[in-house]
């Protein structure tokens, strides 16, 4: 039997009575027979190059024929595979934006990709190929793809996804041709580029990424421990396994979405680039719950059962082994009977406030809530850095799972606009306009807009040791939650740099229903801030209205009215981007058209070297929404009154010690939020 299928796998396949596995048998069946009824790999609806859809629709029919032995599959299988193996060198290097100058071919991730789906088809599907063929496969995987990855992996230095997938690249074929010398390195290569992940599991690039580069991960650890069934006791997954409780924490909801058919589809949450409609495949969350242990095994199960398993209908999976619309994929078939039971988020011990090193924390008012949001701020210094945005301190708000506030996503990256939709000016964050005093003597004196710094360079290593992660410029002050109110607090100065000294942000979510969001600001020289919410539009969906002060957007059945607060000037309506997903080509389902994120702008109305600002936000229902009220109180920045004065929350900053103090004024409970040193929240 193959490496990725043993006998006790193939048997315990189809023998499985899950209701989870005819659904993925049915799923993986229909999808060959229909590719395979066309000659070649691309088919009508496929809408991405054959790059980025080779490794996912060849292992699905090298798995298909594996269980079910169809010969129309094979058939298929048999051309398309040869086909790839007789590209060119300078093909297997990827597409146009890829560097083909090297003299000796040097690969890229589309070179892993071509790799792994020569590797699957011979591993699983062999008697598909006459002998010679099978020799001519061999000789491709030995002489082209184990080079052109290694060549990479050898003069390029950093840690990041990258990394993960190239070494797969290089592993899947060394194992498939038992090739021991190489699987040495291999494994050497594995232990290394765990390293990009944070030590909680998180990651540094985003939810996306992170994802990829478990599923390189999985491709390697799942090569190696097969190969040499020994090394499931010592090689190391817990470093990236435990980031389920990250992803678990990031998903927002799932249900259908306009322009994606009925099925339902998840929502995340997506900074830095990565896709709105994300989850973790069910290959990866099946390989944690398979190979890991305690609550990352069980969670990862959760993940499945809740995100992972196919929808009838579910649509392209073109753009799945990119991570770009994760789907099942082959290995989630042998990994599904030997997967542990689930553990829910809530019996796995996820809180109403959930906090990780990369920056990213989670806050709901509670598990089964209406509330979620979602902060990505200061954290620790980052273990593989990438694909970063200008939105530290930033948010994205979801009420009655429909998201309010925002992150843009990311679309193609050879679009111009992908420029401008990284910067700060699009993400729920600050801008600020300052006087120059550097530059050539015709800029010094000119207006210019300060934004975040988000190119901080890759992590290094020498020698097998990586150098010390890298900080961002921001640094977590608060992350906390006591009876009922969560308190976040984020610095990212250090992410805009000179002028800037403090620009910090706190969120402060009341129950369901109430958040404030206080920013202070301090400056060696006068700014002008500049605050940015980002609606989401992306079908046209958004009642917008705008008034000096305030702001009241309806979406679905839910509403949001978000009082700005400081001295302020406005409101400004930019019309920007929401992305659903990414795909590497323009103008494909997946990229929000111009208007569907509508950014909305209050300017501060002068320039001054400190600044305090409390903004008011309430959600509720379509109607209910417009009882929501701001009301004045001596002594109180910001009062928040619920229709019939059912809710007021009062919130006051003192103007000495900074310290903000939170009053429930129906119930007669009060929280104080002391600011100086370290932040503390208290209740009595």
């Amino acid at each position: 039997m193959s490496l990725f299928l043993t006998e006790t796998e193939h048997a315990a396949v189809r023998s499985c009575n899950l209701p989870a596995m005819a659904e993925l048998r049915w799923a993986l069946n229909v999808r060959c027979a229909r590719r395979a009824a066309n000659p070649g790999l691309l088919a009508h609806d496929t809408t991405v190059e054959w790059w980025h859809c080779a490794h996912e629709f060849t292992s699905d029919a090298a798995m298909c024929w594996a269980l079910g032995r169809d010969a129309t599959v094979g058939t298929w299988l048999r051309g398309v595979t040869l086909d790839l193996a007789r590209r060119s060198a300078d093909d297997w290097g990827g597409p146009w934006f890829r560097s083909h100058d090297a003299k000796a071919p040097c690969g890229h991730l589309e070179t892993a990709h071509l790799s792994w789906a020569v590797s699957t088809a011979l591993d699983l599907a062999a008697e598909v190929f006459t002998p010679a063929e099978q020799d001519e496969l061999r000789t491709v995987l030995r002489d082209r793809a184990m080079p052109m990855c290694r060549r990479w992996l050898d003069t390029t230095h950093h840690l990041a996804n990258w990394r993960c997938i190239l070494g797969a690249g290089f592993t899947v074929p060394a194992a498939v041709l038992g090739d021991e010398t190489a699987l040495d390195h291999a494994e050497q290569m594995f232990r290394l580029a765990i390293e990009g992940f944070q030590p909680d599991g998180s990651y540094g690039e985003s939810l996306q990424y992170s994802h990829y580069a478990m599923y390189g991960l999985m491709l390697a650890y799942e090569s190696l421990v097969r190969r040499r069934p020994q090394l499931a006791t010592s090689l190391p997954m817990a470093r990236y396994a435990a980031g389920m409780r990250w992803h678990a924490a990031s998903m927002l909801y799932r249900k259908p979405l306009s322009g994606w058919g009925q099925q339902p589809m998840p929502r995340s949450a997506n900074f830095n680039d990565s896709g709105a409609l994300f989850a973790c495949s069910a290959d990866v969350a099946l390989h944690v719950a398979s190979r890991g242990t305690g609550t990352d095994a069980g969670l990862a199960r959760w993940l499945f059962d809740t995100y992972g398993q196919p929808n009838p209908g579910c649509g392209t999976e073109d753009r799945s082994s990119f991570g770009f619309l994760p789907r099942f994929g082959f290995l989630a078939l042998p990994l599904l009977p030997q997967a542990c039971a689930a553990i829910t988020p809530v019996v796995a011990g996820l809180g109403p406030v959930e906090a990780f090193s990369n920056g990213d924390v989670l806050v709901r008012d509670r598990w089964d809530g209406s509330t979620i949001l979602a902060v990505h701020g200061g954290g620790d210094p980052l273990h593989g850095p990438g694909h970063l945005h200008g939105d530290l301190n930033s948010c994205i708000l979801a009420h009655g799972q429909e998201r309010l506030l925002v992150d843009p996503g990311h679309s193609s990256y050879r679009n111009l606009v992908h420029t401008i939709e990284v910067q700060s000016q699009c993400h729920n964050t600050l801008t600020f306009h300052a006087e120059s005093v550097s530059g050539t003597q015709e800029d010094v004196g000119k207006t210019v807009l300060l934004q975040q710094n988000s190119a901080i360079g890759h992590r290094l290593f020498h020698d097998w040791t990586p150098e010390q992660p890298v900080d961002r410029g921001a640094r977590r002050l608060i992350a906390a939650h006591d009876r009922g109110v969560s308190v976040i607090g984020s610095d990212c100065a250090a992410a805009y740099g000179a002028p800037l000294t403090t620009v910090t942000r706190f969120w402060i979510l009341c129950g369901a229903n109430a958040l404030f969001i206080v920013d202070r600001i301090q400056a060696e020289r006068p700014v002008q801030p500049c605050w940015n919410w980002v609606l989401n539009n992306r079908d046209g969906g958004l009642d917008l209205k705008m008034l000096p002060d305030r702001l009241v957007a309806r979406r679905g059945a839910v509403g949001m009215k978000l009082f700005q607060g400081g001295a302020i000037r406005g409101p400004q309506l930019a019309h920007g981007w929401v992305h659903d997903a990414y795909h590497p080509l323009p103008a494909q389902l997946g990229e929000g058209a111009s208007g569907s994120g509508q950014i909305v702008r209050w300017h501060a109305q002068d320039r001054r070297t400190e600044w305090l600002a409390v903004h008011a936000i309430a959600m509720d229902s379509f109607g209910a929404i417009a009882g929501w009220h701001l009301k004045e109180q001596a002594g109180k920045d910001a009062v928040l009154e619920a229709p019939g004065g059912r809710e007021r929350w009062a919130l006051g900053v003192d103007p000495t010690s900074k310290a903000v103090q939170l009053d429930e004024q129906v119930g007669g409970r009060t929280w104080r939020l002391v600011t100086n040193g370290t932040c503390t929240l208290q209740s009595t």
